[in-house]
């Protein structure tokens, strides 16, 4: 009897050793409904700034349906690049006179499209626990135009922005708003940068005495 549980706890030990195809299956089809949660969450994202969209507009701008707009491809999200962060306007000045924004709307697919819209920026300096606006800037989809570029380097939304107010902390916060012309559909996204501090800033002026 404790030979034949042996040889049943070895031949248990052998099989956990490569996983079995049920295994395999089960894991891909995990995998392949999170990827369709996913996708519903986007689908579920962009009906509801539809529905707030055709709510906030006169009843005279005409808008499509969802079932037409649903076979196109039309914005459901908002990237910002990896290049966003401080600008260097001056090399020949010490720290970032500005900001750099590089962003792109996002399709129900997560590619990046060319869409045409109105942009709204906003930098804060949170240092100090509260909101301190650095900038507050607007672009209406007359002007927005001018900042495309695309080729195969960079292919998005370009701004570059002066400070209103000089920041006194190297981390500051960048929300970025953009309001689709097609749909009127807005989305928002925000990162924390590093950015380097002016000479004339109050904290580098400090850190110099």
């Amino acid at each position: 009897m404790r030979a034949a549980f042996v040889s049943v706890v070895m031949i248990g030990a052998l099989g956990c050793g490569s996983p079995s195809k049920p295994n395999i299956a089960l894991r891909k089809q995990n995998a392949e409904l999170r990827t369709e949660v996913e996708q519903l969450k986007l689908e579920r994202q962009a009906d509801a700034q539809t529905i707030r969209a055709m709510e906030s507009r006169a009843t005279t701008v005409p808008v499509l349906p969802n079932d037409r707009l649903s076979n196109l491809f039309t914005t459901h999200g908002l990237r910002l690049g990896k290049l966003t962060g401080g600008w260097d306007r001056d090399p020949s000045t010490p720290g970032h006179e500005g900001l750099q924004v590089y962003t792109v709307p996002t399709d129900q697919e997560g590619d990046e499209i060319k869409a045409a819209g109105t942009f709204t920026i906003d930098a804060f300096d949170l240092a100090k626990g509260g909101e301190t606006r650095l900038g507050h800037w607007e672009f209406p989809t007359d002007q927005t135009a001018k900042h495309w570029l695309g080729n195969a380097l960079q292919y998005g939304y370009i701004f570059e922005l002066p400070w209103t107010t000089v920041p006194t902390s190297q981390e500051i916060t960048v929300r970025v708003t953009f309001t689709d012309e097609l749909t009127g559909r807005q989305f928002s996204n925000q990162r924390a940068i590093k950015i380097q501090l002016p000479l004339k800033s109050p904290a580098t002026q400090s850190a110099q005495r």
